[in-house]
């Protein structure tokens, strides 16, 4: 009894003891309390949004270029229900797409009113952002077929008088909205670059930014250990600035980036069709391609070394890393996809360094860029490196 008493008392104290060393090491308690929580939040709200809330109508944009009384008047009878824009052209409602002042456009092709006098669904296009959720996508494509189906009726009614009226009120509106009877959707994307979208085009871009933040495990564990061993001293005493050390590792680095870079456009354009899934398109701007991953690789570095400058241990570089890491994809919509964000939410997440280079990648890979948007983010994406980079410095110097 008195050895159990012994083992328990030791027990005790070895507990008593772990918890002073947990007391004292904030990265790890931020890793354990802070990036779950995080998580909760993020993914709570967006699950709301998705399966909860009552979902609402997109706000729409339209171009008429059926001219028809008739196509006037549907229009005219949507716009007393769920408002919408009229726009002049195809281009004005693309530009009022990219600046959000609508979060779906509808396209009336000429012909929606047939030559005998009854409406075609079919020549109906939507255009989305591909910000838009799934759910509300499909709430517009049905609105929009029964809206025309309505339109369909009334003229027919008004042809035929209260018989037909009659008759038509028995027939079952789920019969006429087969599949083949809804409008087609085209995003933004396609519309600009001609390019159908698949995912693969979405998940490679938004994975290879995740990774390309994770330098910070290699360059925190060769930093540190340097720094403890007395190499980084050693290297002063030779001269060496810690401009010059902190260029050679963010060199060393950058290459290893674009090793990274490569290995995942191989994995998208070779591995995942062996899988059955769809290639990777390598179609895109070459030079916009360059800009945003040297511009992503620079802040991911500099990231990186501020944050294995300022940690005492490999541990707590580690868990701070890989914790804020997770966050920042969480936010910017890497692991919870913005599509399935509330407003508010995707407002936030362009505030993350990982948002702004997952912009740029999804321009380029899905779209055709744009200076006005690239520029911005890739502007954004340096002045952030520059801030961890004098960072780096301050604390080395």
């Amino acid at each position: 009894m008195n050895m159990f008493a012994h083992r328990a008392r030791q027990s005790i104290r070895i507990a008593l003891k772990e918890w002073r060393l947990l007391l004292r090491n904030p990265h790890g308690l931020a890793v354990l309390f802070l990036m779950p929580a995080i998580f909760v939040l993020i993914t709570s709200v967006t699950m709301k949004n998705t399966l909860v809330a009552p979902l609402s109508m997109p706000l729409t944009g339209w171009v008429l270029e059926d001219n028809s009384q008739a196509a006037k008047k549907w229009l005219n009878d949507w716009q007393q229900r769920h408002l919408g824009a009229l726009y002049p052209s195809r281009q004005a409602l693309q530009q009022a797409l990219k600046d959000r002042k609508i979060e779906a456009g509808v396209l009336v092709l000429k012909g929606w009113l047939t030559s005998d006098g009854t409406p075609d669904v079919k020549q109906i296009e939507i255009w989305l952002d591909h910000r838009i959720q799934p759910a509300a996508a499909g709430k517009l494509r049905a609105e929009l077929a029964f809206s025309t189906l309505r339109a369909h009726m009334n003229i027919v009614a008004a042809r035929g008088g209260a018989f037909t009226s009659i008759l038509l009120n028995s027939v079952q509106t789920s019969d006429l909205l087969a599949d083949s009877n809804t409008p087609q959707i085209r995003y933004l994307y396609e519309i600009e670059s001609g390019r159908k979208i698949n995912a693969v085009q979405q998940t490679v871009p938004a994975w290879l930014i995740f990774g390309m933040f994770f330098v910070v495990i290699p360059i925190a564990g060769v930093l540190i250990q340097e720094r403890r061993d007395g190499t980084l001293t050693r290297l002063g005493s030779f001269g060496v600035s810690p401009v010059a050390l902190l260029g050679g590792k963010f060199a060393a680095f950058l290459v290893m980036n674009w090793i990274q870079l490569g290995f995942m456009l191989a994995v998208g354009y070779w591995i995942v069709p062996l899988l059955g899934g769809e290639a990777l398109s390598l179609d895109f701007s070459i030079g916009w391609f360059i800009g945003i991953v040297l511009a992503t690789s620079t802040a991911a570095i500099s990231l990186a070394l501020a944050i294995a400058a300022w940690t005492q241990n490999f541990d707590h570089a580690a868990a701070l890393g890989s914790g804020l890491n997770v966050v920042l994809a969480a936010i910017a919509g890497v692991m919870v996809p913005r599509m399935l964000m509330p407003a508010n939410l995707q407002l936030i997440s362009e505030w993350s360094p990982m948002g702004w280079a997952l912009d740029g990648m999804q321009a380029v890979f899905l779209g055709v860029p744009e200076a006005s948007f690239m520029l911005p983010r890739i502007g954004l994406l340096l002045a952030f490196a520059v801030l961890c980079g004098g960072m780096s410095w301050w604390r080395l110097r």
